[in-house]
């Protein structure tokens, strides 16, 4: 039993921590490069749901209870069953931005931007690009404002590149305002504010698994804005979903860290 509950544990901390690895390469130079870390990524969730997870439930009920190899399960199988049934809600709720609507009036369309490559628009970023078309010709009145400054040594940014994607895409060019400065989502927020009136009416278009974390940024700033999710390309998912999971969870980590040693507590108080 302490073999196992020692090769459960750390096949847990490999599964977390290789998908942690593969989400810190930001630099892939081919898209079935990116196509193939996801697809690992997958597999490592995959294994961890179906295999780590009933494994730790056998050995918190056959182990001896109150020993220091029962008690160190315990703790590591409640990190990772709350670890893992988070991320679960978090996909779930993403998966439900694809669905929000756009208020009845409209006066800008903000598009928050994502790393561009070689000048081209990539597949997640196209999304929310296509995603804003849909819902520009139904507000045809309103502006598209689309957000992102030069990353990663590219020689245009990222405003321009979408830009181009929407003139491509049948938008009139005196419908789209660049704001090029931004090299993140909390700049994207910021320097938007400042372009435009404060009570506008804006909707800001991302992709489904960053909207949960550009709203908490937007509400941070005093920002009421509506959001609407895109879909993002299932090759994509893997990764780009646990990223910004991650994410939520280093901008709140003092909630988090509370929230699971107030867990521990209540499961060491029922022992």
């Amino acid at each position: 039993m302490i073999i196992l509950s020692l090769v459960n544990e750390l096949l847990c901390a490999l599964c977390w921590g290789i998908t942690i690895r593969l989400i810190l390469v930001r630099h892939l130079h081919s898209e079935s490069r990116a196509i193939q870390f996801n697809a690992f990524a997958f597999i490592l969730m995959l294994i961890n749901l179906i295999i780590i997870l009933p494994v730790f439930a056998f050995l918190i009920m056959n182990m001896p209870a109150k020993t220091f190899s029962w008690l160190t399960v315990l703790v590591v199988a409640t990190l990772d069953v709350l670890s893992t049934f988070n991320l679960i809600l978090f996909c779930v709720y993403s998966h439900y931005t694809r669905m929000l609507k756009c208020p009845p009036t409209v006066h800008y369309f903000l598009v928050l931007g994502a790393a561009v490559r070689h000048g081209h628009v990539p597949p997640v970023l196209a999304t929310r690009l296509d995603r804003v078309v849909v819902c520009w010709k139904k507000h045809q009145s309103a502006k598209i404002i689309v957000s992102g400054g030069k990353v990663q040594k590219e020689k245009i940014s990222e405003a321009d590149a979408m830009a181009a994607y929407l003139i491509n895409q049948g938008i009139p060019t005196l419908k789209i305002i660049r704001e090029t400065r931004a090299r993140n989502t909390w700049q994207n927020l910021t320097f938007t504010s400042q372009l435009i009136n404060p009570h506008a009416s804006v909707v800001v278009v991302t992709s489904d698994f960053h909207v949960l974390r550009a709203k908490t940024y937007a509400r941070k700033l005093g920002l009421l804005w509506s959001f609407v999710g895109s879909k993002t390309p299932w090759q994509y998912c893997p990764l780009t979903f646990i990223r910004d999971y991650l994410g939520l969870i280093r901008d709140h980590r003092w909630l988090a860290g509370s929230i699971f040693i107030l867990l521990l507590l209540v499961e060491f108080s029922l022992i």
